[in-house]
């Protein structure tokens, strides 16, 4: 196999020195990982669905609100 060209082995340095030694997303194996605080987690999901719950109703029923309307109006 040939040699690297001096370009592609300065590509290949450059890339292993920015790059960390270590993997990312291990966790100590000394500490437990903590319990999840549920009122905070539902409070936010609650949040969140009193907002997106409205907002897909008008948008996927505008439709159907529409054709009422000028079913009534005769239109």
């Amino acid at each position: 196999m040939p040699s690297p060209t001096p370009l592609r082995a300065f590509a290949r340095a450059t890339r292993t020195y920015f790059s960390e030694p270590h993997p990312h997303g291990r966790y100590p194996s000394t500490l437990l990982s903590h319990a999840p605080y549920a009122p905070y987690y539902a409070q936010r999901i609650w949040r969140t669905a009193s907002w997106y719950v409205p907002a897909t109703a008008v948008l996927l029923g505008w439709p159907f609100a529409t054709a009422a309307v000028l079913r009534r109006t005769g239109i």
